[in-house]
């Protein structure tokens, strides 16, 4: 077996693996929807890097780089996108237990002065 074929079988193993083990946590809700497309195009992009690299060439050429290089640069921007929503998403959950709280807060003061009120 050549070198390339090696590359290419090992890049398509890991991700089947990689798809694989996506599917199953979005399958079972450990994953939502829109990560789940991002990270199974992450592992599409490792199945077809071995395959994609000839295609990749004029690109390559043009930056002078390897092919290599172009594929890790695709798969970088996907990776900080997903960072990216990821940091939204945290973003938005963290407003929403500030307000959450203060509600709840807001809640218990008015409990304590009903309270203290039937106390009275």
């Amino acid at each position: 077996m050549s070198p390339e074929s090696i590359q290419i079988l090992t890049a398509a193993v890991l991700g089947v693996v990689g798809s694989l083990a996506v599917y199953r946590l979005a399958r079972v809700r450990r994953l939502s929807f829109r990560y789940a497309v991002g990270w199974l195009t992450l592992c599409g992009i490792g199945m077809f890097a071995g395959i994609a690299a000839p295609i990749l060439e004029p690109l390559a050429r043009s930056l002078k780089v390897s092919p290599a290089v172009v594929i890790a640069l695709g798969a970088v921007v996907l990776l900080v996108a997903i960072c990216i929503q990821l940091s939204i998403s945290i973003s938005g959950l963290q407003e929403q237990n500030r307000q959450l709280t203060e509600h709840l807060a807001h809640l218990r003061l008015e409990m304590e002065e009903k309270i203290s009120e039937l106390g009275k």
